[in-house]
């Protein structure tokens, strides 16, 4: 359009250019309105601004003086302060000098909300922060209602929105951890056993499970009563070299990015720390089933469809029955409204749903895992991707013994230019399950390894020397994890996706991770209550011995 829109103060809220417009009107009234010492170069006046919220901190004759410059020439650089939007927080016994230098002014002693944070007194902080609580569980009762339609969309508005709220009041706000009490009764009462579809009152050893970070096994819905102190003790020290800077009151901001970058790593691990120490001490706690389970979960890539956004294009979306279902899987939940009793004749569970060779389903989660793979090679711009190739016939090769010899054997995948330019590599994949009986007494490394070794034997020698390639077996478990080739092969993949589209290597992996993922959960979920037929008794005669009656016997 051409036409002009015009503003006062020259952008409009919402407008792309309003930083950088603020930013070249209020930097002049900053420094114009700066209070200095008559005698040395110290600001009288420490001024804190944020876009166009100004607050200054002093004594009450230097910020009289501050305020007036401001209101003054303010105006000449279209910044207007409004005095009905002002507060002034003061000690109790600076009130009466407050009110004669400040008539026209909102003046408490109690103290005041600020940039989403609170500065007064305890009892002006502990108002603060109940009235925050009673407000964020009002919106928690709310999610949790969506939860019981559309859980994994109600679970990620959680991680990634409403929780964002107070875990930024704890970075701001010191000693609240016990205002929180109410919130941590309503995730747990509330919002856990809605995303969950089950009635039930969450224990506290499982609520000590949720609330480790996804990674660890958990859900990452974190008890701020046990973690706001250290939350604000990190931003303390994150924030340090800003701090110092409003302090001293510099009029440029020089950050030493390799000090921060080293706070920011050393956050990180102490955090790591924290989450890693409790797991511990969960799995001395819990069963050796549910020990299993936690470190399942803590497997790199297991838990990446629990951070990934509910986006449908990438097919990352789950129906109710499928996320309760994934979480059952994710903690050996039993199922609800399930047969007690499989097609097969065998007693129903999640184990042998996911080992029983009715109705197709262990092919299906296979074909479609291999599927996945061959695609996302296409994106990393591998070459001649074929799926199920057929192998040379060994003509009297001498192989070891174990070797798969038949003239029609296949692998799932080959492809070109996946380890070395132009060289063939061949993939078989195999997605085995970890609790069940055959695999649960074993090392969770073990597993992965006996599975690979086996392959091996079937078809390594084979590969190598008759069709003088690589043969690489992909190994997953139903849990999501992936054995050691199988990783080896995702950050390879990555890696040529990043010489490819020109992501980031770690993006890609994840992204490849991801992809991986909710293709094996899909299918995973889907053989849980997938429709499988009775078998039928033949009791139909020969054709051959029955009297159809059409001509009368002589």
């Amino acid at each position: 359009s051409d036409k002009t829109i015009l503003s006062q103060e020259g952008v409009t809220q919402g407008d792309n250019a309003a930083m950088g417009f603020y930013s070249c009107s209020t930097i002049p009234v900053i420094r114009t309105s700066a209070i200095n010492s008559s005698s040395t170069s110290i600001n009288e006046v420490k001024q804190v601004w944020y876009a166009d919220d100004a607050a200054g901190g002093g004594k009450i004759q230097d910020l009289k003086l501050w305020w007036s410059k401001l209101c003054s020439r303010g105006p000449l650089f279209g910044y207007y302060p409004k005095p009905s939007k002002t507060w002034v927080i003061v000690k109790e016994e600076h009130h009466e000098a407050a009110k004669e230098a400040f008539p026209n002014l909102n003046i408490t002693t109690v103290g005041h909300k600020y940039l989403g944070s609170f500065i007064g007194t305890t009892a002006g902080k502990e108002g603060f922060i109940s009235e925050k609580v009673t407000e964020w569980c009002k919106d928690l009762k709310q999610l949790s209602e969506i939860a019981s339609r559309e859980p994994q969309v109600a679970y990620s508005a959680f991680i990634y929105g409403l929780s964002k709220r107070w875990t930024y009041v704890c970075r701001t706000t010191p000693g609240i951890s016990e205002l929180l009490k109410p919130l941590e009764h309503s995730i747990k009462e509330l919002f856990i056993p809605a995303i969950l579809d089950r009635v039930f009152s969450c224990t506290d050893i499982l609520r000590q499970v949720f609330s480790l970070p996804q990674r660890d096994g958990g859900l990452g819905i974190f008890d701020m009563t046990e973690v706001s102190d250290a939350e604000y003790g990190f931003s303390i020290v994150a924030t340090k070299q800003l701090t110092e800077a409003i302090y001293c009151q510099e009029t440029e901001y020089h950050e030493n990015g390799n000090e921060l970058h080293e706070i920011k790593q050393s956050i990180r691990a102490e955090r790591a720390s924290f989450y890693k120490e409790k797991q511990e001490k969960l799995l001395s706690e819990v069963s050796e089933q549910g020990k299993l389970m936690i470190n399942l979960a803590s497997e790199k890539g297991a838990s990446s469809w629990l951070t990934a956004l509910p986006l449908k294009d990438f097919g990352y979306v789950l129906n109710k029955q499928q996320f309760a279902d994934a979480l059952a899987l994710r903690y050996n939940f039993c199922l609800k409204d399930c047969p007690k009793t499989c097609a097969c004749g065998a007693m129903n569970s999640i184990n042998h749903a996911l080992i029983c060779k009715s109705g197709g389903y262990v092919s299906m989660r296979h074909n479609w895992l291999r599927n996945c793979i061959g695609k996302i090679m296409e994106t990393a711009k591998c070459k001649d991707i074929q799926l199920e190739p057929p192998l040379l016939p060994t003509n009297g090769y001498q192989l070891p013994t174990g070797t798969i010899l038949g003239d029609q054997s296949r692998l799932d995948i080959s492809a070109r230019s996946v380890w070395n330019v132009l060289e063939r590599a061949f993939f078989d994949v195999r997605v085995f399950h970890a609790p069940a009986p055959t695999n649960m007494n074993k090392p969770i490394p073990q597993m992965y390894r006996a599975h690979e070794n086996e392959k091996k034997r079937a078809y390594n020698a084979r590969v190598i020397h008759v069709e003088k390639g690589t043969f690489t077996p992909l190994v997953f478990s139903t849990t999501g994890g992936a054995g050691i080739e199988a990783q080896r092969l995702i950050k390879k993949l990555a890696q040529q996706m990043e010489y490819a589209t020109g992501q980031k290597k770690a993006d890609a992996i994840g992204f490849i991770r991801k992809r991986l993922r909710f293709e094996l959960l899909k299918t995973t979920v889907i053989a849980l209550r997938g429709y499988r037929v009775k078998k039928k008794i033949d009791d139909t005669n020969n054709i051959g011995e029955i009297d159809l009656n059409l001509e009368p016997k002589i």
